[in-house]
């Protein structure tokens, strides 16, 4: 509270004490004629009083209203017109909330006449900093007051009367709502700078224990951030990239100019001597035009290489397994246009294409007349393996070769009779030697029947 409100307050309540003294001075006298227009049989000094007084009452800044004890109205100062409105000395106690639009300080329920503080001061009530709001037809906008009332005695203690003393609040309203509005800003402010601290503590303790560089340029590209421990894993001062600019550096040249454009990029690139993975995206300003650009770069130096040495070893590995495929079903050349296929443990369906291709592609590189198909190595035939080695020696048959089975076991016989295999169209040895013994008789045969000159007429 200011000084000069301090005084105020001073004031007014000397002058309360002043009204009360001089009230209960007029009471004594019974030469008091209505509302005091005129002192009849009054001596000359106590008019002068009583003038002074008035004078005194209408020149307050604070509203006085003050009544006799039959509730009627006599003294209304300039401030307590202008706060009510009018000035009535008619308006009986019970008309007052309606008359002069009293309400509590919601502005919408109406003061109950005996709750008045004028009324109550005049039943012997003393109150202080009682609220409520005016409005009326005079004042539509509506003013909030805070009243303070007492009744007014005589010598014999008897009341005469009350007087009510009124402040307009609305000025003091309009300053609490404007320092209300002004805290409200500024605690939203320290909580934006103090939001603004957390993520830049955030940030600091990422860059200051992750292997990463945050990163940031003007719309030319020049770096005007260039910070975190990933710096340090490439050799540099952290820092020290500030002022240089991105689109001269090749390892995200691309990337930087692209974000410039408006478009986010990520890639990865290596410079000085380490991988790095990039994000670079627009910072937009008014108008949607494209201010700079933010970004973050990842050490992957290490991810790189694991992934090198695993793609590596996973090269190695489907080598190796190609070099088993070989091995686990060899087509060989065991003579002049015979090749042989030794299988050995399950044939399934990938196995049983695979070997179809190759001995295929064997029969037409070499020209073959016979494909032997060696089950000595076979020990379990099911429907579906017996079934991949039909296929295999009808496609050797459809390429102009004669395919050959050898090498069946006992069981496996069993096995192909019960299952009701048609072997009758299937040149069938016992084993591999026999097999070999007949391709070799068969084509020493057809050498011989080419050699043999043609008989003569």
């Amino acid at each position: 509270m200011s000084v000069s409100h301090l005084a105020l307050e001073q004031e007014c309540a000397a002058l309360r004490e002043r009204v009360a003294e001089l009230e209960a001075r007029l009471a004594e006298r019974a030469s008091i004629v209505g509302q005091g227009d005129r002192l009849e049989g009054v001596p000359s000094d106590q008019r002068g009083e009583a003038r002074l007084l008035r004078a005194a009452l209408h020149s307050l800044a604070d509203g006085v209203v003050i009544c006799d004890r039959e509730g009627r109205l006599l003294h209304f100062n300039a401030a307590a017109t202008a706060m009510f409105g009018e000035r009535s000395s008619e308006v009986p106690p019970a008309e007052w909330a309606a008359r002069f639009g009293i309400f509590l300080p919601d502005g919408v329920t109406a003061v109950q006449p005996n709750q008045i503080p004028l009324y109550r001061a005049l039943h012997g009530e003393d109150l202080d900093g009682v609220e409520l709001f005016i409005r009326s037809a005079q004042i539509p906008a509506g003013t909030y007051i805070e009243c303070s009332a007492r009744c007014i005695r005589d010598v014999d203690g008897a009341i005469t009367g009350a007087v009510v003393v009124c402040r307009d609040l609305g000025e003091r309203r309009r300053f609490e709502a404007e320092r209300e509005q002004r805290l409200r800003a500024e605690a939203e402010r320290v909580a934006a700078e103090q939001e603004r601290l957390r993520m830049a503590r955030m940030l600091e303790t990422l860059l200051d224990h992750l292997d990463i560089v945050v990163w940031s340029t003007d719309e030319k590209g020049t770096f005007t951030f260039h910070d975190g421990r990933g710096a340090e894993s490439a050799g540099l001062t952290r820092g020290a990239l500030v002022g240089q600019n991105a689109l001269e550096l090749s390892d995200d040249e691309k990337l930087v100019r692209t974000a410039l454009t408006g478009v986010p990029g990520h890639g990865r690139a290596e410079a000085f001597g380490v991988v790095w993975e990039h994000w670079a995206v627009p910072v937009l300003g008014q108008g949607g035009k494209v201010t700079g650009v933010i970004g973050m770069s990842l050490n992957v130096t290490e991810a790189a290489q694991a992934r090198a040495e695993l793609e590596s070893k996973l090269a190695v590995i489907q080598r190796q397994q190609e070099v088993i495929f070989n091995l686990e079903t060899p087509v060989i050349q065991v003579w002049d246009h015979v090749l042989t296929l030794p299988m050995v443990g399950v044939v399934d369906s990938k196995r049983a294409a695979r070997v179809t291709d190759d001995l295929l592609e064997q029969v037409t590189r070499t020209q073959a007349r016979f494909a032997i198909l060696d089950l000595t190595g076979v020990d379990i035939v099911d429907t579906a393996t017996a079934g991949h080695m039909l296929n295999i020696i009808n496609a050797v048959r459809l390429l102009g070769a004669e395919g050959i089975i050898t090498g069946i076991r006992p069981n496996v016989a069993q096995t192909m009779v019960s299952l009701g295999l048609d072997l009758s169209r299937v040149r069938t040895l016992a084993t591999l030697r026999d097999g070999l013994s007949f391709t070799i008789r068969k084509l020493t045969e057809e050498a011989g029947a080419a050699r043999k000159p043609t008989a003569r007429p």
